[in-house]
């Protein structure tokens, strides 16, 4: 054979030798940036399930504390949601500072006033109510001023929220991690170094006719 074809077929085996390899190569870089994609997706459902164990850990931890039920006299025709006047007080062993829920697991308020047979809640949307929160998945703090329309204060202005964060409460007054809203609306500005954000309750406090109160808590 001349010599020239065997250069020619030396040639041609080093060129498709060199096409096999580099496209293993690829193969191989294809997978490992699809399996390194698994492994961070991996990661955030792995981050996503330790939150809602947590959750779960809270309320199951909130289950453990006993319950009052408790009626709510009429406010009609004013219909005030700063306070509500309830069916139990001190001969219920009703105590000022007790919790309230609206919900399981949704903060109202707390006792501020107890008689023999009725205590007054102050509720979340009294322009009085001051209490530390938490909101989202990253924990971010802030202020809930209470009102007609609660809002969130002193929100740092890097931090991640977003309409719809979940808004839990860590004030040492309150169960930890009680839910309370979410958040409705972010109020910034451009120069501002802390925001504001608007809350809203997943109940019409217009519609409720009983409550939950959270007995024996210190």
């Amino acid at each position: 054979m001349p010599k020239k074809y065997i250069l020619f077929f030396i040639l041609l085996a080093t060129l498709i030798l060199v096409y096999f390899y580099q496209r293993n190569i690829f193969i191989g870089l294809d997978k490992f940036k699809n399996s390194n994609s698994a492994l961070t997706e991996l990661r955030l459902e792995n981050q996503g399930l330790r939150q809602k164990i947590q959750e779960l850990t809270n309320k199951l931890n909130l289950d453990n504390q006993p319950y009052l039920t408790a009626q709510v006299y009429s406010r009609y025709p004013f219909n005030n949601n700063q306070s509500l006047v309830i069916d139990a007080g001190f001969k219920a062993k009703v105590t000022v500072g007790w919790p309230v829920l609206a919900a399981e697991h949704r903060l109202l308020g707390k006792i501020v006033k107890v008689r023999a047979n009725t205590s007054e809640v102050e509720t979340i949307f009294s322009p009085d109510w001051r209490s530390t929160v938490k909101i989202g998945p990253s924990g971010v703090e802030a202020l809930l001023v209470g009102g007609r329309q609660p809002k969130l204060e002193f929100i740092p202005a890097n931090a991640k929220i977003n309409p719809g964060d979940e808004v839990s409460s860590v004030s040492p007054d309150l169960p930890l991690n009680l839910f309370i809203g979410e958040v409705s609306e972010i109020i910034s500005q451009p120069a501002a170094s802390l925001w504001q954000a608007k809350l809203k309750t997943d109940y019409d406090p217009n519609q409720l006719k009983k409550v939950f109160v959270i007995t024996d808590y210190e």
